[in-house]
């Protein structure tokens, strides 16, 4: 089996998050939300007994990482979090926008990229080839509810800021809305 893309690694923890939502389908509520808020909301009001949290643990089983516990329940506040417990998001995006930017920094160490001014990895601020581009990459791979156009707006403001690190505009992008 070949290794997955970085786009395919962080489209995937997008799917995941459909499967966990997709295992809380028993709660009429959480079938409702869109993807963005179910991925915010609190476990302990979606998942309220324990045989919900059964059912849910049970139905994510085959989601990547251990399994989840009844403790991982409680130590996670939210959806997004007790996945980002197994698949950390800030991770995927980082590795996305480093394949992106430009040379030296695809095939550098990861923890250089994030110490990077965002004005070395992708020249031109905001308004750049390389930023297009990678927000054109960056649109395709993340659900539009959860990479909204004002989110987008917010982080092009990072971009063009001259002392922004790589790890602004990651966690920033990482934080879902």
């Amino acid at each position: 089996m070949a290794p997955r893309s970085p786009r395919q690694n962080l489209a995937s923890w997008f799917t995941y998050l459909r499967q966990f939502q997709q295992a809380c389908s028993f709660n009429k509520d959480a079938a409702k939300m869109d993807l963005l808020t179910f991925a915010n909301a609190k476990i302990a009001r979606v998942l309220p007994s324990a045989t919900e949290q059964g059912q849910f643990m049970v139905a994510v089983a085959d989601t990547p990482g251990d399994p989840v516990s009844s403790a991982d329940l409680t130590t996670y506040a939210t959806f997004e979090a007790l996945l980002d417990h197994f698949s950390p998001l800030p991770t995927y995006v980082g590795v996305y926008l480093q394949s992106l930017a430009v040379a030296p920094y695809p095939a550098g160490a990861s923890a250089d990229f994030w110490k990077a001014r965002v004005v070395d990895a992708f020249p031109g601020g905001s308004k750049g080839e390389p930023w297009t581009t990678a927000l054109g990459c960056l649109v395709a791979a993340i659900p539009a509810v959860c990479f909204t156009v004002s989110l987008q707006q917010k982080v092009a403001k990072t971009v063009d800021a001259a002392t922004s690190k790589m790890s602004d505009v990651i966690t920033q992008i990482a934080g879902l809305g």
